[in-house]
Order: C-alpha cells, then sequence, then structure tokens
C-alpha cells in the first residue's frame, strides 16, 4: 500500500461519515487502495460537482423517484450527462469513467436493484503514447541530473513499467554488485501476474553506480536490499509512484520536451524492435501478457537466458544514448551541448550542476594552482559546462576533472 496523504484521509473520512457512503464503499471496493480512490471520486461528485452530502444525494434520489419514476430518471440521467462532460474537461477518458462510475455507485449502493439509475458510463479509450525520438532523449538527458539520469537509463535499458521498477532492490540487479556492464533481472509484471526477464546495459549501470555513491555520500547505508529507485535524503526510503511522476514532471518543465515513465517504456520497444524482430520475445523482455493460446509457441520461442543478452547487447545501439567509453561519451556530450536550442543552453547554466555532489577534492602539488576534483562519469556534463576538463579516467569508471 502507498503512502496515505492527509488530504486522501481526510476525503475517505468525509466519505465514510455518512451511512450511505459507508454502505457504497463496503459494496464497491475490495482492497484499501480501491477504497482511497473510490472516496476521492465520490468526494468530487458530492462537493464539487452536486455540491451536497451523500445523504442529501442518495435522499434526494429516492424522492424524486417516488414522486415520478419517469420524470426522476430523466433528471438524475440529464445530471449525470452533465456531470461526464464535467469530467471529460478535466481529466483523460479512463479516469472521467472511473469517477463517473463511482458517482453513480454512491446513488445504487443504496437503492433496491429496481430502482437503480442506468446513466450510460462513458466510454473508456487510450491514447496511444507517443514514442520519444532519440536525439530529443539524448537532450533531455543532457540536461538531466545524477538521479534524473539513473531513472532515465534504468527505465528505457530495461523497458520495465514505473510500478515494476519501484519495487527492484539492488540484489534484483544481476550481476551489479560484481561490478557487470550488463544486467540481467528476473521479476514479475503485477499487472498480469507474468514471470518475465528483461537486462540492463552500460548506460544504467554508470549511471546507477553514479547515483548510489551520491546516496552514500548522503549516508544512506546501500545494502542489497536497497531499492533501486531510493530517495536522496533522510530518513532514506524507496521512492512512491507520485513521486517518481513528479521527477518526470520536473525534468519536463527543465527540458521542455516531454518525458514520462511510460514515454521510456514505448522508447524501449520501438527501438529494440528494429532488431529483436520476433515480437513474443520483445513482449517477453516488457512482461507482456502472451495472448491465449500462444503460450505453447511462447516457451519454443523464448531463448535460454544467455541466448537472451547477446540478442540484448545486439540491439543495444538503438537504445545507446552515450557510448559506452569515457571518449565515447565526452564526445556525445559535446555533441549534445551544441545541438541544444539557446532557451536549453540557459537551463542548463541554471541547473547544470545544481544537484552535483562533488567527490574528493585535489590538488597538483600546488603548480599552477589548479583544481582537481574526482566525480562520476554521468557528473561530466554539469562540470564541463562549468568550465572543467578532463585530466584523468580512473580504472573504477570514475574521472578526475580539472579546472
Amino acid at each position: 500500500m502507498r503512502k496515505i496523504y492527509p488530504k486522501a484521509q481526510e476525503r475517505l473520512t468525509y466519505i465514510e461519515s455518512f451511512p450511505e457512503g459507508q454502505k457504497a464503499l463496503d459494496k464497491c471496493t475490495s482492497t484499501v487502495e480501491s477504497r482511497y480512490q473510490y472516496a476521492k471520486a465520490m468526494y468530487l461528485f458530492c462537493k464539487e460537482f452536486v455540491r451536497k452530502t451523500p445523504t442529501e444525494i442518495v435522499n434526494e434520489y429516492i424522492a424524486d423517484i417516488k414522486v415520478n419514476q419517469y420524470e426522476g430518471f430523466d433528471k438524475w440521467e440529464s445530471l449525470f450527462e452533465d456531470y461526464s462532460i464535467f469530467l471529460k474537461k478535466r481529466f483523460k477518458s479512463g479516469t472521467a469513467a472511473y469517477y463517473f462510475a463511482a458517482g453513480k455507485a454512491l446513488i445504487n449502493a443504496n437503492v433496491p436493484h429496481s430502482l437503480r439509475l442506468q446513466a450510460k458510463t462513458p466510454e473508456s479509450y487510450s491514447t496511444p503514447t507517443e514514442v520519444i525520438p532519440i536525439e530529443d532523449l539524448k537532450k533531455v538527458y543532457s540536461m538531466a541530473n545524477v538521479r534524473e539520469r539513473a531513472f532515465i537509463s534504468v527505465l528505457k535499458d530495461s523497458g520495465m513499467s514505473s510500478d515494476d521498477a519501484l519495487r527492484l532492490t539492488i540484489k534484483d540487479l544481476e550481476g551489479f554488485t560484481k561490478g557487470e556492464r550488463w544486467l540481467h533481472i528476473r521479476t514479475v509484471r503485477q499487472k498480469e501476474h507474468v514471470d518475465y526477464e528483461t537486462f540492463m546495459g552500460p548506460n544504467a549501470v554508470d549511471d546507477l553506480t553514479a547515483f548510489i555513491n551520491l546516496r552514500r555520500r548522503k549516508g544512506e547505508n546501500i545494502t542489497d536490499d536497497s531499492p533501486v529507485f531510493g530517495t536522496t535524503q533522510k530518513p532514506f526510503r524507496r521512492l512512491e509512484t507520485q513521486s517518481l511522476k513528479i521527477i518526470f514532471w520536473n525534468l519536463t518543465q527543465k527540458t521542455g520536451i516531454t518525458i514520462s515513465t511510460h514515454r521510456l517504456r514505448k522508447f524501449f520497444e520501438t527501438y529494440m524492435a528494429l532488431v529483436v524482430r520476433h515480437p513474443i520475445i520483445l513482449k517477453y523482455w516488457m512482461g507482456h501478457k502472451i495472448r491465449k493460446g500462444r503460450d505453447v509457441e511462447a516457451r519454443y520461442i523464448i531463448p535460454p537466458t544467455p541466448e537472451q543478452l547477446e540478442l540484448y547487447k545486439e540491439a543495444y545501439k538503438n537504445i545507446d544514448l552515450i557510448g559506452t567509453t569515457v571518449e565515447e561519451r565526452v564526445k556525445a556530450i559535446e555533441e549534445l551541448t551544441k545541438s541544444l536550442t539557446p532557451e536549453q543552453k540557459q537551463k542548463m547554466q541554471k541547473y547544470g550542476i545544481r544537484w552535483t555532489k562533488r567527490a574528493k577534492r585535489e590538488t597538483n602539488g600546488g603548480d599552477c594552482g589548479e583544481r582537481f576534483e574526482q566525480i562520476a562519469e554521468s557528473q561530466l556534463l554539469g562540470y564541463l559546462k562549468a568550465g572543467w576538463t578532463i585530466a584523468h579516467k580512473l580504472s573504477n569508471g570514475e574521472v578526475i576533472v580539472k579546472r
């Protein structure tokens, strides 16, 4: 269960304070999470649209139907048609349909079956998510801080949904603590109850290493059970879904390019498909449920893990944002910097090294008064933008820069 914020608790308490609201929640929800969500939807219906309490709404409905069923049903169906328009102006179709159903459930849970309102719930449809072009993603990546880059790389390298990725711990990344450059992940997609495998490449390894080092410097004790998506402030804890959405929303504001967890998943699917031709394998890597009736085919097509990894490595060039060596990364950073718009460059000056945590400071014995710092590769862009240059590459993958 996610953390419950005071506002969510306030809505639930309000709805449960009325017998009609309590009864509707008891009848229509089976989990704590759905109870909070339904309470939120009913709260909107009562407080913002009808502007009456649950008791007043149900009593008025019953009174109208008793006086004249035809006129009563017409009145309330018309009211819900207006509510549908109200919701569509504020929410996406799926959310609007959910809120509509909750409002109608408040009434129908409190009246006999023969008196239930038959207002038609608006159809729910999904708008396909547009894939983010790789050049746009590179620009976003070039303007991201250490934490944002780690999240971008993990999601675009693995193709995992945000919910699945948020559950990851360090021990789930097979090979990471051994310093391997290609990681294997075996997990479960909770949404569809599917066991699946996927992988991560050098981008994710480098950026995640830098992020974990940052968390260590902040005072966190990193263990095998530590979350991959963690906070950087005490008390250290696993990041929540809403917090991750806010991080990507802020990144969108900073870069001017729409970036989201779902767009990164779509990016993985689209660019990997240029090499991974068989759809069953790609669906398997993303945790999609294989269509009923094709389970036997799937078992025969999915190769052993080592062969999957080789296929993943072959396709990785299509999702590699910045190269796998320091030299490649520096060259890519220079090219990305040149491609930024004046507005993006201005934002880079504002945000470029805002989140960088300086590591150990060294000098060269006082010669020329130069300053040296040891940093992670993912911090290079911020330092180069601030006028630093590369002095030396270390065997641990970090870099000495000087100014």
